[in-house]
């Protein structure tokens, strides 16, 4: 059997996955307030899936680099979907945690073999449009999977599981069997930006901190936004905004190189999170919830893109380990931003996450501009 070896293979199993993915993040919560579930609760729920995840990316870095990518990236894919298969059989609230660590730890596995998988096709310019193509592929499912989840889970909520589970194990199936990598490309020369891999590390402080924000707004917001009478298809419809904004930048980012070894992008990411948050803690509207939401999404995609490119394109034999130190990153702001926001909404009220996250976000900018300063001053003192 012939075997396809096209990266718009990797762009059409990236799609899928996490449209799969996004009707499961969205679904679980949803899930959980059929079940009673409060802030706190809802919290766990999104730090326990964000800590399998970080537990095991490092492993499955370590993993991609000495078997096959497209078969751990379709075990991934085939475990995730058997698990969430189970998910409407579940009839106590703990159980859903159990059901994580296999889910997760299925996800744990595709994302560092298939991000890795990109530097067989391409390097430097070559690259950055792989990845970038790559990133509006996995950012149009998630968006789309959101919104799915939320008209499906108003008419038929166990379908949001049976669904999206049951068609991950297919592509999981496909991957494995139908896809094959070409070989690797010869080692080229490392960057020649001497401050490359330095915004490579501001991009995984940034990374965390955004994700740090998203999975507030994926796991404790549906909360919120029910308090306020909004259905479940509107906040489908918010988590389809948020990843509309990701995918539209990906897609901007994609037809430009300016952003390359530039550390205002990443600021003025930052900056856009906060604005988006403020937004979001004082608004009562829908409208005034999208545009934060938008705004949001918007810095995410800067930072994702600007910390996969990063990680992937210095040095491709570092590529496996890097892509999984990248989403190590994204991983930890996604376990603590979940558990703080139960915490706040539960103890200081329903919009207390999102002012809080937001005075966490000035913060860390305000490391990010010391850091590149301090820098800036010793490669000018090193030079002279």
């Amino acid at each position: 059997m012939r075997r396809i070896s096209s990266v718009k293979f990797i762009y059409l199993f990236s799609f899928f996955v996490n449209l799969f993915m996004g009707m499961v993040f969205l679904g679980i919560p949803l899930f959980a307030l059929k079940l009673n579930a409060g802030n706190i609760a809802l919290g766990l729920l999104g730090a326990n899936s964000a800590l399998v995840y970080i537990l095991l990316v490092p492993f499955s870095g370590w993993l991609s680099g000495r078997i096959s990518k497209n078969l751990q990236a379709g075990l991934g894919a085939m475990i995730f979907g058997a698990s969430i298969c189970l998910a409407p059989f579940i009839n106590h609230f703990f159980w859903i945690f159990i059901l994580q660590i296999f889910y997760m730890g299925g996800m744990a596995l595709v994302w560092p073999a298939v991000e890795s998988g990109l530097g067989h096709f391409g390097s430097g310019k070559a690259l950055a449009r792989s990845a970038g193509w790559f990133n509006v592929s996995w950012s149009s499912g998630a968006m789309i999977g959101y919104y799915l989840a939320g008209l499906i889970f108003q008419l038929k909520p166990n379908w949001v599981f049976f669904s999206a589970g049951g068609l991950s194990v297919m592509f999981g199936v496909m991957f494995a069997l139908l896809f094959k990598l070409p070989k690797p490309l010869p080692e080229g020369p490392e960057s020649s930006e001497d401050n490359a891999e330095y915004l490579l590390y501001l991009c995984w402080l940034a990374n965390g901190m955004i994700y740090f924000v998203f999975n507030i707004l994926r796991n404790i917001f549906p909360k919120f936004a029910a308090e306020l009478s909004i259905s479940s298809a509107n906040i489908g419809l918010l988590l389809f905004i948020l990843s509309l904004a990701h995918g539209l930048w990906f897609l901007i980012l994609n037809l430009t190189e300016r952003w390359h070894h530039k550390f205002f992008p990443i600021a003025l990411s930052m900056l856009s999170t906060f604005l988006g948050l403020i937004i979001i803690g004082f608004s009562g509207s829908l409208f005034g919830f999208a545009l934060g939401f938008f705004l949001i999404g918007s810095s995410g995609g800067m930072a994702y893109f600007a910390s996969l490119y990063y990680a992937i394109g210095l040095k491709s034999g570092l590529a496996g380990t890097r892509s999984a130190w990248h989403e190590f990153y994204l991983g930890l702001g996604a376990l603590s931003g979940p558990l703080l926001g139960g915490v706040l909404a539960h103890s200081f009220g329903l919009r207390s996450p999102y002012l809080v996250s937001a005075g966490l976000v000035i913060m860390v900018l305000m490391v990010q501009i010391l850091s590149f300063i301090f820098r800036a001053n010793f490669q000018k003192t090193k030079q002279n």
